[in-house]
């Protein structure tokens, strides 16, 4: 191995470890700070940490800065904690909306095995109150769901409270007063 590819190597390294601390920072502060403050800090922190692991390392630079939440604490000393917190909404809104289809996906598919294994053409169920069918035909495989009701809606109504309560995003009200 030449030594360009070793320096291409460290400098990508350097270049990860700094740039995930700080969007680990930039999670924690945006609850904490405005979005003006927030990119002053986080310019300042990338700085500071070029400039440090230049000298010390990466490893040194990072450590002396503490974890990103003690160090997004730090900046919101006088107790402004009461920002919504829209990157924590979408990751919860996001991760019930894959479990929910990954539920769905797996309980029609189940549905469809157990057809092909009966033999059987087709068939109906219910899952959480939805209707799906699954057929096994000759000309094809396939499965359907009929949202034509309104417990079609109930899981979309689960995520975006999850989202509201995860992200506390009644806060955007009370944060422009």
């Amino acid at each position: 191995m030449n030594t360009q590819t070793t320096e291409t190597q460290s400098t990508f390294g350097v270049w990860r470890r700094r740039e995930s601390y700080l969007f680990r920072l930039d999670l924690w502060l945006e609850e904490r700070v405005s979005l003006r403050e927030r990119r002053s800090i986080l310019r300042e922190i990338r700085d500071n940490i070029k400039a440090d692991a230049a000298t010390r390392g990466i490893d040194t630079a990072l450590d002396s800065l503490g974890s990103p939440r003690a160090l997004a604490r730090s900046f919101a000393e006088d107790g402004r904690g009461n920002r919504p917190s829209w990157n924590r909404a979408i990751y919860w809104f996001t991760g019930l909306l894959v479990l929910w289809w990954t539920l769905a996906f797996v309980y029609t598919a189940g549905m469809l095995s157990a057809l092909i294994s009966s033999g059987a053409e087709s068939a109906e169920s219910y899952f959480l109150g939805l209707p799906v069918s699954a057929f096994n035909r000759e000309s094809g495989i396939g499965i359907g769901w009929e949202a034509s009701s309104a417990v079609a809606y109930i899981p979309l109504m689960v995520m975006v409270v999850a989202a509201i309560i995860a992200g506390r995003l009644w806060r955007v009200r009370i944060g422009r007063r």
